[in-house]
């Protein structure tokens, strides 16, 4: 069994093993319920909120290691952009 400590403003760290057993990556949303006098954390089954904050955190990796396109007008983005449409 794990044990955690509560730290200031209720912030909690699931233990790392416990992260990786169960698939748990930054960003991603779960539920918490009071059963029982437990708590229970349920990680939600929606891959959408997960694949986007996902996708999200490596944008701003990206970003932050100069991996991005700049675009000297709207009409220079929408031409690129309609090719990934396209």
């Amino acid at each position: 069994m794990n044990t955690i400590k509560l730290q200031q403003r209720g912030l909690l760290t699931l233990p790392k093993k416990l992260r990786d057993s169960l698939s748990l990556k930054e960003g991603q949303i779960l539920t918490v319920q009071q059963v029982n006098g437990r708590i229970i954390l349920e990680a939600q089954t929606s891959t959408v909120d997960s694949d986007l904050a996902q996708a999200l955190t490596q944008g701003l990796e990206d970003i932050k290691r100069g991996k991005y396109i700049e675009f000297g007008s709207t009409t220079e983005f929408h031409k690129k952009l309609k090719q990934y449409v396209d």
